[in-house]
């Protein structure tokens, strides 16, 4: 009976002290970060022979846990996001950066100079303005890169913070292994530090954790791709995407290869990295570039329709810089063969599509259109450099695309290459100005024309468009005057008839049954011709006659500088928005998208915490509960010693029988 009193006393000794050790370990962690609040479980043991301590477990919920991860992945996703768009709403909201005001302040500028073409001065400042503008599109797109080196240095950052932890998690692996296999306690505290590793990589990207065979953890990203496999851990790093350097793409070193992640989903900062370099950064580039092309072919293609202070085809205002092409690294030397360039007067058809070219057998290419996301948008488009008709300079016109492709020496180029080039990329960064100084701004017409003084009828004829200037394709010879061939005036047969004359009085095309005298020369199949077209201002009588020649045009003509002023409310935008529009836009769009990521910021900080509360009431230590289970766990030593002295009395008081 002592004997088993004395087995009896001893085990409730042995789980009394247990437990008071495993209460100081919880009491002592109150404030450790991570830590998961211990329980010490027992068993009756058999036999009437007291108690067994069984094992000492962590109370944690491999459910909450997983998601605290996944509720603290998605709260740094759209926090990094909601930060970077907020910086960039910013920015681009501001007075002094915004393109409207430099618009606005171009197109005034432009104005005085047509109030008054003959002043130097006025068309000084208008260039001066317009130089302005093209500043100003420089330093939007210089915002955009700083924003894009800001997401890559944050992106390095984060890389070596992701890494260095799961170098930790692969490390605690080992000592969990190596300290669980030499006892049968287990590794509580390393396992805690586990766990709280795998939420601090949980801010940086959704992670997937699992426990292999050996107790062991493992960590994956959301799309699978490991991060800790047993006890190693492969290297996340960015690598060059040699087809779009521009892009981010990130991929898992194994040592003696990489394998490329897909960044879809990705969650954490890193996630919010990449999509905002993605939905900011190259949608406002793109933006800005699209911009650039549109104002540069607009009023290139009318500066060129008209006459500049020296009487001479107004010339390029603006530059923009070369399309860049990309390929793989086998198929560098062979970007030499291939160029590409914005169709004149076709800039309306340049969208912000990424384009892909490939070669299908031995002459002819096919052009794929991607859109800022990588999906496809549109058919294939066919180029075939031989059956189709070139420029002088070796270009073929791509109606589709608003584009101009050239590629020589097709025998070296295989099926296996592939191109790909973004027009609109780094655009706005490369805009230049051409014109040298306010001289250079075509106001005047190139053309001008006169009513003769002996008509009958109170019709004055006015110059309607000017639609080409080239020498190779209009009316207009390469000196600035007009071919003897071309329309010279125009006689009025009856009042609903007439003929149109070369230089030399000869009918050169006959209307009859006119219904209307708008566009006469688009009437008698001349216009295109022509490059040019007048109207009436009222009916005509038999015998009137109306000249047309180079030699009309006044010194104050500003025909051509009011069809410059028009382009500010122009179209000119993928054939839909003007430029202030458009660029509003760009603005509304940052903005909408800003207010869209707060709120998702804050609902998902919400429940974030409530999953850590959930997590808390379980896992964390309470000093009032720890208090209690101390005193209930001290009085419980002190009775098994009681226990202990009652079996020690009855064995002396046996002994003392048996004397």
């Amino acid at each position: 009976m002592g004997s088993n009193l004395y087995s009896i006393g001893l085990s409730g000794l042995q789980s009394s002290n247990a437990r008071i050790n495993t209460t100081g370990q919880n009491t002592a962690n109150v404030d450790t970060e991570g830590y998961s609040r211990q329980r010490t479980d027992t068993v009756s043991s058999p036999g009437a022979s007291g108690v067994l301590v069984r094992d000492t477990a962590r109370l944690v919920d491999n459910f909450v846990s997983a998601q605290i991860r996944s509720d603290t992945s998605e709260f740094s996703y759209y926090d990094t996001f909601h930060s970077m768009m907020t910086a960039s709403d910013s920015l681009l909201s501001e007075d002094s950066v915004a393109l409207t005001g430099y618009l606005d302040k171009t197109f005034n500028a432009l104005q005085a100079a047509n109030d008054d073409p003959t002043s130097s001065s006025l068309r000084q400042l208008a260039h001066a303005s317009l130089s302005n503008l093209v500043g100003q599109y420089k330093t939007l797109s210089n915002l955009v890169t700083r924003q894009e080196d800001l997401v890559g240095e944050q992106l390095s950052s984060s890389l070596t913070e992701i890494n260095a932890i799961t170098s930790k998690i692969s490390d605690l692996n080992k000592k969990i292994m190596r300290e669980e296999g030499q006892s049968i306690s287990p590794a509580n505290e390393l396992r805690d530090q586990q766990e709280q590793l795998a939420k601090e990589l949980s801010e940086f990207v959704t992670a997937r954790t699992q426990f292999d065979d050996k107790g062991l953890m493992t960590v994956s990203l959301a799309n699978g791709q490991p991060l800790v496999m047993d006890q190693s851990a492969p290297e996340l790093k960015v690598v060059e995407n040699a087809m779009d350097p521009k892009s981010i793409q990130l991929a898992v070193n194994f040592g003696d290869h990489d394998v490329v992640v897909k960044t879809d989903d990705l969650g954490g900062s890193v996630g919010g990295l990449l999509d905002y370099h993605a939905e900011f950064s190259v949608y406002a580039d793109r933006t800005l570039g699209q911009h650039a092309i549109s104002i540069t072919d607009a009023m290139n293609t009318q500066n060129a329709k008209g006459l500049d202070a020296n009487g001479q085809f107004g010339k390029d205002l603006l530059s923009l810089g070369e399309i860049a092409i990309h390929t793989k690294a086998e198929s560098q030397k062979k970007l030499a063969d291939i160029s590409v360039r914005v169709s004149a007067g076709e800039s309306a058809k340049v969208t912000k599509d990424t384009y892909e070219l490939s070669k299908t057998d031995e002459n002819r290419f096919t052009i794929k259109r991607f859109d800022i996301n990588g999906r496809s948008t549109g058919p294939e488009i066919l180029y075939d450099p031989v059956n189709m008709t070139a420029d002088k300079d070796g270009y073929v016109k791509l109606d589709e695309l608003g584009l101009d492709i050239k590629v020589s020496a097709l025998n070296t180029i295989t099926v296996d290459d592939v191109f790909r080039f973004t027009p609109t990329e780094g655009a706005a960064a490369n805009l230049s100005m051409r014109a040298k100084n306010g001289d250079d701004l075509a106001l005047s017409a190139p053309v001008g024309v006169s009513t003769h003084s002996d008509n009958l009828s109170e019709a004055k004829i006015s110059l309607s468009s000017v639609n080409n200037t080239r020498a190779d394709a209009s009316a207009f010879s390469s000196d600035g005057s007009l071919y003897p061939n071309a329309p010279h005036s125009i006689y009025f047969t009856s009042p609903n008839s007439y003929v149109v004359r070369d230089v030399a009085g000869s009918d050169i095309a006959t209307v009859n049954n006119a219904l209307e005298y708008s566009n006469l020369l688009e009437q008698a199949g001349l216009a295109d011709k022509a490059g040019f077209d007048v109207s009436l201002s009222s009916n005509p009588q038999i015998g009137d006659e109306f000249s047309m020649s180079t030699e009309l045009v006044g010194p104050s003509d500003n025909f051509n500088g009011l069809a410059l002023m028009n382009l500010q409310s122009a179209p000119l935008v993928e054939g839909k928005d003007s430029l202030t529009k458009s660029f509003a836009g760009l603005i509304a769009n940052v903005g909408t998208k800003t207010a869209e990521i707060a709120g998702h910021a804050a609902s998902s900080e919400v429940i974030m915490n409530d999953s850590a509360n959930r997590r808390d009431r379980l896992s964390a230590v309470s000093l009032d509960e720890e208090a209690v289970n101390l005193l209930k766990y001290q009085q419980s030593y002190s009775a098994s010693a009681q226990v202990v002295t009652a079996a020690r009395t009855t064995f002396e008081t046996l002994l003392g029988i048996m004397r």
